[in-house]
């Protein structure tokens, strides 16, 4: 009796929720959607789990319509097109279908939940915490509570830091005292509708995993008030890696590989202006090949810029580890982390590190043509390797000026002479290499050498 009503629920939970086809990607604030009746129960097919954000969009109920006359997939729509707005607005006003919407932003700085209720054709939003509590009896299912806990009987409390969870609690209908007793049995569900609870259970410590992260830089002036949404990808969604990143998970073989975008405006670059880039360009490019006046690159750091690279970089560490973080046993394993990074993605990339440095397993970080390289890095001794490749400037027997990356004037990165080793260390292009130029030296395009030229047991090998 008990294993057939278990089975049932399951099935009747897996139709209960509803998955819209949106973007696939992860953020810090999951989205729960659902109807409820006039008696405080869910109405069957009503619940749906469509995207995560980095920001909380809450409805102002005051300043909205009563009443929604749109679709639910359609208002959804609304909400995630205001949750990924560039522009860092902390209000917006949409109208729609004579639907008049008013959206009250936030920022987080950690992962939670917003639960938009939908009661008698009107929606009211909520903040809540990462584990959402729900009680079937009779045949009907009610939202009680939210929770960093999951509490399940017979075991032992799971806090819960990363991620999200549904706990659905069934009560017998002949239960003396309903709900408030313990209940016949509980399942628990991820955001994505897996059932998890033998996992948790059977207390199942999962498989350590090698994953592959791709952190692109800047994507282009016509992108340059487009600031990275700090999201985590699973496919190069704007193809900035001109599949030299087929190459890489090729030869690391991953498990799974990410993407994140670290794309930020021109400004917080060492150019600090579009003008200043263009300046350089000119003075770069029409000078002789002889030349070796550098100064004409634009070398003065801008750390400004770059610690707020790196703090959005701390952002996505926590959506990053939302996504590893999938099951509440999780934490039980160290998964291990390659990184390969463009340009700006290095500051972006630092804070990344800071974030899930405790939490995973440092593999082998390759950085491209980093972006003011020496102003800020790490204790490379931790990783399995590091490697910078990139155009030689500083070096000895440097190239002349017009062959130097002026997109990212390549200085050393920060503690890497001090901690060389034969896994640790700076691999400039090769002197005969085509393409080398202002910009060609800097583009991902013209990386195919790391492959080509660098062989098997020699410094900056993939492997």
């Amino acid at each position: 009796m008990f294993f057939s009503l278990s089975i049932l629920s399951v099935l009747g939970q897996n139709e209960f929720t509803r998955r819209p086809q949106f973007q696939t990607k992860t953020s810090l604030v999951y989205y729960y959607f659902w109807e409820e009746l006039e008696d405080g129960s869910i109405a069957p097919s009503t619940m749906y789990t469509p995207f995560s954000l980095n920001r909380v969009v809450l409805i102002d109920t005051i300043k909205s319509s009563k009443r929604c006359t749109l679709k639910d997939t359609t208002f959804m729509q609304q909400v995630l097109e205001i949750g990924r707005n560039y522009k860092l607005k902390d209000h917006f006003t949409k109208k729609l279908q004579g639907n008049k919407f008013v959206f009250n932003c936030v920022y987080p700085s950690d992962p939670q939940t917003v639960i938009y209720i939908k009661r008698k054709g009107s929606w009211r939003s909520y903040n809540a915490k990462l584990v959402l509590n729900f009680v079937s009896f009779q045949d009907k299912i009610s939202f009680v509570s939210s929770g960093n806990n999951l509490l399940l009987t017979h075991q032992d409390n799971i806090p819960v830091k990363n991620n999200t969870y549904r706990v659905f609690s069934y009560f017998y209908p002949d239960n003396s005292g309903g709900p408030r007793q313990f209940p016949a049995f509980q399942h628990v569900f991820a955001f994505t509708g897996d059932e998890i609870s033998k996992q948790i259970i059977q207390k199942q410590q999962p498989k350590a995993k090698r994953y592959l992260i791709f952190v692109n830089g800047y994507r282009g002036p016509k992108y340059d008030k487009h600031e990275s949404r700090n999201e985590v990808y699973l496919n190069d969604r704007t193809n900035y890696w001109f599949k030299i990143d087929d190459r890489f998970i090729k030869r690391l073989n991953p498990d799974t590989s990410f993407y994140l975008d670290g794309s930020f405006p021109v400004s917080t670059s060492n150019h600090q202006s579009k003008l200043g880039f263009g300046l350089s360009y000119l003075f770069s490019v029409n000078a002789r090949s002889s030349s070796k006046k550098y100064k004409r690159l634009n070398q003065i750091s801008n750390p400004e810029g770059f610690d707020y690279r790196y703090s959005r970089g701390v952002l996505v560490g926590k959506a990053f580890l939302n996504e590893i973080h999938n099951t509440p046993n999780s934490y039980l394993t160290k998964d291990t982390i390659d990184i390969v990074c463009h340009s700006m993605g290095y500051a972006y990339t630092l804070g990344l590190i800071e974030t899930i440095k405790d939490h995973v397993v440092l593999g082998k970080f390759y950085m491209l043509a980093p972006e003011n390289a020496g102003y800020k890095g790490l204790d490379w001794n931790k990783f399995e390797e590091v490697w910078q490749f990139g155009s030689n400037l500083g070096q000895k027997d440097a190239d002349a000026l017009c062959y130097q990356d002026g997109v990212a004037p390549q200085a050393t990165v920060w503690g890497i002479d001090a901690q060389q080793s034969n896994h640790v260390g700076r691999i400039c292009s090769p002197y005969n290499w085509p393409n080398k130029h202002f910009v060609h030296s800097h583009m991902v395009y013209s990386y195919d050498w790391i492959f080509d030229r660098i062989q098997k047991g020699q410094p900056g090998y993939i492997h």
